[in-house]
């Protein structure tokens, strides 16, 4: 009888542990996912664990995607936060010409005068594509002006159905010959 290597047999021992040792890892973590060590073969090497190819079933949360931003039908709001007279009507006239939608006439802000111009988005299910309509209106229009989340209670003066709502504040006027 001839010589077994022990170093041979070694490594096949270590191989098939680790694979075994893989397979009960990766079940006892895995949500849904399945992973089950290939059996040894002959020549007495194994060969590690392969992947089930069926999804978890329950996701974690969900990416989160930026809707691509939309003019058409958008409905504005323009409110003049600036001493300069009829600056809220040329604003709301450029972008209507563009595609918004005027939600009410162009007013006034409630407290004069704003430094600087803020576009505002409404909340609730549309939210994600609001943001999307207001981050784009503030850097076509009002040079990356700050964008934020209208508060209700904020505005007095904007009708339920704006989408979008632009105060427009010193620095615009400043910056247009106003």
């Amino acid at each position: 009888m001839g010589r077994v290597n022990l170093g041979t047999a070694r490594i096949v021992i270590i191989v098939a542990l680790a694979a075994g040792g893989i397979a009960i890892l990766a079940n006892g973590f895995a949500s849904g996912t399945v992973v089950t060590p290939a059996g040894s073969g002959g020549g007495g090497t194994a060969s590690a664990g392969s992947e089930s190819p069926s999804p978890p079933s329950s996701p974690s949360t969900p990416p989160k995607e930026t809707p691509s931003p939309e003019v058409d039908g958008v409905q504005i709001a323009v409110l003049n936060g600036t001493n300069e007279v009829g600056l809220a009507g040329q604003v709301q006239q450029l972008m209507v010409n563009d595609g918004y939608l005027p939600a009410q006439d162009a007013s006034d802000a409630d407290a004069k005068p704003v430094p600087k111009t803020v576009v505002y988005f409404r909340g609730g299910s549309g939210a994600a594509q609001n943001r999307s309509d207001a981050r784009y209106v503030a850097d076509k229009y009002f040079n990356g002006a700050r964008v934020g989340l209208l508060d209700p209670g904020q505005i007095s003066n904007v009708t339920d159905s704006a989408q979008v709502v632009i105060i427009i504040g010193v620095d615009y006027a400043g910056a247009n010959g106003g």
